[in-house]
């Protein structure tokens, strides 16, 4: 089951190494789960990492190194698909993108427009809900 790790899910995982989303991160990492990110995700996180935990990116890139050498990263296609209009950040519609043409069966995140968008293709899930599935 191919699963993509979001930005925020990546960003939670390095800086709270025992939080529910640093647990679902190494379930996605583990078979029978093949994790996947794009390359607009990996940009996304050193950003995001830089504009909000400046005095931390050593830690990041290190976890990064690790979590990149397990993670299959895939192209963000250009082409905007017609129910990207459902999520409300356009910022987060490459991600829906990349996940469509990547085939994967979950996204995992935190992100509320992902999870308020009500697209069913793939299936939107937080870490906690990821936690329980078998």
């Amino acid at each position: 089951m191919k699963v993509m790790i979001d930005t925020n899910i990546i960003i939670s995982a390095a800086i709270s190494p025992n939080g529910n989303a640093a647990k679902a991160f190494i379930k996605a990492v583990m078979p029978p789960y093949e994790p996947v990110v794009c390359d607009y995700i990996v940009d996304e996180v050193h950003r995001k990492f830089e504009e909000k935990f400046s005095k931390h990116t050593t830690e990041l890139e290190a976890f990064l190194f690790n979590a990149l050498q397990v993670i299959h990263i895939v192209p963000t296609p250009e082409d905007e698909e017609t129910e990207e209009v459902k999520i409300r950040d356009v910022k987060d519609r490459p991600i829906l993108r990349s996940a469509r043409s990547a085939k994967v069966d979950l996204l995992l995140t935190g992100d509320w427009d992902f999870l308020e968008s009500g697209i069913k293709k793939p299936r939107i899930i937080t870490a906690a809900e990821f936690l329980t599935m078998n």
